[in-house]
């Protein structure tokens, strides 16, 4: 597995076609042009970006990731002994464990899910490696391509004759699941590590939920208003954290589902106390829902935000393409989305907050400094 799950960066790092790495950028000096491959659990990914004159120069970095994958050993052994350091010494970084155990128990310890250390580095197979991406490549009928930006169209279809319409097909593959999905019910783990005085919480609410567009702009609005609250409250009234955060996903594939994280970080003495002000905080909002001036807050936030992403490539490219594999219409991206944000009300974020705050099915992990061995507090 482990072959399989570094295959795009040891592809990446040796080149392409007849080209090191090294080569490569030489080729590529001047221009503006790149193309990363990318595979996750149910894809296969290839995100790039180009200056209207070196279009050409991007698709042809297209074709090369499906035709002319290589491996260059030495390469890999640098990398190997890059990271080797690293993978030796990061199970005394307290993050980094900290990071591992949340990782492990939302996966339920899924073979999938082990962390990166020495013992799994040496699982690698290099050619394993090469062998699983360009299988992985070798059909490009199941991909849809998005472009956006400054562009003829004229060009890019003269392009993507010339680049894709002569791509490697065969039969579109699906996807199968092979992942257990987050634990249910209430998790509590307290990981001791490290001296320095200080605690990171990390709380996840996940659970089943439709993959729709109005789901996801509620799980949005509802992490906006949260971050508000945990800034006025967390951090300015109560002085307890610098920097909480509040972020929240929803997935379509390999279940339909959402993640909804509260992160902070404080002292080891107010851990406890934060941790039932932000419950405090969530009970609130389940019961009476926000204040007007909260949600006036949250839309004029929404809006602000829209107003710069739609100015940007990126976002247009991940959304649209996001929509097509959904089936659903990128007309949604814009009018109707704006519509949303004016209309939201009060008892659209308590519903919300009743949706993904679920308090009987949440993780809470912290991270404390090694009992007798804090210094400094």
């Amino acid at each position: 597995y482990m072959s399989a799950a570094l295959a795009s960066q040891i592809v990446a790092i040796s080149g392409l076609g007849d080209f090191s790495r090294v080569d490569l950028g030489k080729k590529l000096a001047g221009k503006v042009a790149s193309v990363s491959a990318g595979i996750s659990g149910t894809a296969e990914s290839l995100s790039g970006r180009a200056s209207p004159k070196d279009l050409e120069t991007m698709f042809k970095l297209i074709h090369l990731e499906f035709t002319g994958a290589r491996l260059d050993t030495a390469a890999f052994a640098a990398f190997r002994n890059q990271v080797g350091p690293y993978l030796a010494n990061r199970g005394a970084s307290p993050d980094e464990v900290f990071s591992d155990s949340v990782q492990v128990t939302m996966a339920q310890h899924d073979f999938r899910a082990r962390p990166i250390s020495p013992a799994t580095f040496a699982e690698v197979n290099p050619r394993a490696a090469l062998g699983f991406f360009k299988a992985r490549f070798a059909d490009a009928s199941g991909f849809t391509f998005v472009f956006v930006g400054n562009v003829n169209l004229d060009t890019v279809k003269a392009l993507s004759e010339k680049y894709l319409a002569t791509l490697p097909a065969g039969h579109p593959e699906a996807w199968r699941e092979v992942t257990k999905g987050p634990p249910t019910g209430v998790v509590d783990r307290t990981v001791y590590k490290g001296v320095e005085p200080k605690a990171n919480t990390v709380i996840l609410f996940t659970g089943p939920v439709a993959y729709t567009p109005e789901n996801r702009f509620y799980l949005r609005a509802l992490s906006e208003l949260f971050q508000i609250q945990v800034d006025e409250t967390l951090r300015e009234q109560m002085g307890g954290t610098y920097s909480p955060s509040v972020g929240g996903s929803a997935s379509r594939v390999p279940r339909e589902d959402y993640t909804l994280q509260v992160q902070y970080e404080s002292s080891p003495a107010n851990a406890d106390t934060l941790f039932k002000t932000t419950f405090a905080l969530i009970d609130s909002l389940r019961r009476k829902g926000p204040s007007a001036l909260d949600v006036q807050k949250v839309k004029e936030q929404l809006l602000r935000e829209h107003q710069v992403e739609v100015k940007q490539n990126a976002f247009w490219a991940g959304n649209i393409a996001a929509r097509l594999q959904a089936g659903e219409d990128i007309v949604g991206l814009g009018d109707p989305y704006t519509a949303m944000i004016e209309g939201l009300t009060a008892e659209q974020l308590r519903e919300a907050a009743r949706l993904y705050f679920n308090t009987k099915n949440y993780a809470r992990f912290l991270l404390l400094p090694e009992k007798g061995r804090t210094v400094g507090g």
